[in-house]
C-alpha cells in the first residue's frame, strides 16, 4: 500500500510540475505582447522576431552548456573544489562543500536518464527562466538594436551569466544558501536584479531610443496596440 500511495505521489507532483512549466510559458508571451505594444508600428516585426529567435538561440546554447553551469559553478570565488582545476580552496564543510561531482557531464543530474523524470521538469522549468532572463533585457533594448547583436546579448545573459547566478543563489549547495543563508524571494535577486543590471550596462551604451529626445527635450512615445 506504502508503495502504491508513494508512486501515486511521484505521479501528481510530476504532473503538477509539468502543467506549471507550460503555465509559464505564458510569461513569454506576456513579456512579447509587452514589448510590441510598447514599441512604434515600424519596429513591430523587429520585436517579433528578436523575442521569437531569442527561444531556439538560448534553448541550444542552455542544453549545451547553460545547465552544466547551474550545477558545476555552485563555489563562489576561492571556495570549495574546483571542478575545472581540481585545487582545493576553503573546505567549509567537512562532507563535500562545492564538490561539484553534481556538475560531471555523465552524472545522474547531466546525462540522459529515462527513469528520472523530474530532472526534466526541472531542466525545463530553468530552460523558460532562461527566456525570460533574455525578455527582460529585450524589453529594454527595443528599438535600438540589431537582431544579431541581442542574438549574442540574450547567449551571454540567458545561458551564462543568470546561470552562474542561479548556482549561487538557487542551487542547494551554493555558496551564497550554504554561507550567508541567503533567500532570493520572488527571483528577485536571481532573476530580476542579474538581469536589470545587465540591462543597464547594455543601455549605457545604446543610448535613449532614436527620436525619444529632439534638441534635448524628451518626446513622448504612446502605447501602441496592434491587436
Amino acid at each position: 500500500m506504502d508503495n502504491e500511495l508513494s508512486a501515486l505521489v511521484t505521479i501528481f507532483t510530476e504532473f503538477y510540475y509539468w502543467i506549471t512549466v507550460v503555465l509559464m510559458f505564458l510569461i513569454h508571451v506576456g513579456f512579447c505582447m509587452y514589448e510590441v505594444g510598447v514599441s512604434r508600428y515600424k519596429h513591430h516585426q523587429h520585436t517579433l522576431m528578436k523575442n521569437t529567435m531569442l527561444i531556439p538561440l538560448v534553448t541550444v546554447t542552455w542544453f549545451f552548456f547553460g545547465w552544466w553551469i547551474y550545477w558545476a559553478f555552485i563555489n563562489g570565488p576561492g571556495l570549495g573544489t574546483s571542478i575545472i582545476s581540481g585545487e582545493s580552496g576553503m573546505n567549509l564543510v567537512a562532507d563535500g562543500w562545492g564538490a561539484n561531482e553534481l556538475g560531471n557531464p555523465a552524472g545522474a543530474a547531466m546525462a540522459i536518464n529515462l527513469g528520472d523524470h523530474i530532472s526534466g521538469v526541472f531542466w525545463a522549468a530553468f530552460l523558460l527562466f532562461s527566456w525570460t532572463a533574455a525578455s527582460i533585457v529585450s524589453g529594454a533594448v527595443i528599438e535600438r538594436i540589431r537582431i544579431s547583436a541581442f542574438g549574442v546579448l540574450a547567449i551571454a545573459i540567458g545561458s551564462v551569466f543568470w546561470s552562474i547566478d542561479a548556482s549561487w543563489g538557487w542551487h542547494f549547495d551554493g555558496w551564497m544558501v550554504k554561507v550567508l543563508g541567503y533567500h532570493d524571494a520572488y527571483a528577485s535577486g536571481v532573476i530580476h536584479a542579474i538581469c536589470g543590471g545587465f540591462a543597464l550596462g547594455v543601455l549605457v551604451v545604446l543610448g535613449p531610443r532614436i527620436g525619444k529626445f529632439v534638441n534635448g527635450e524628451p518626446v513622448n512615445i504612446g502605447p501602441r496596440n496592434p491587436w
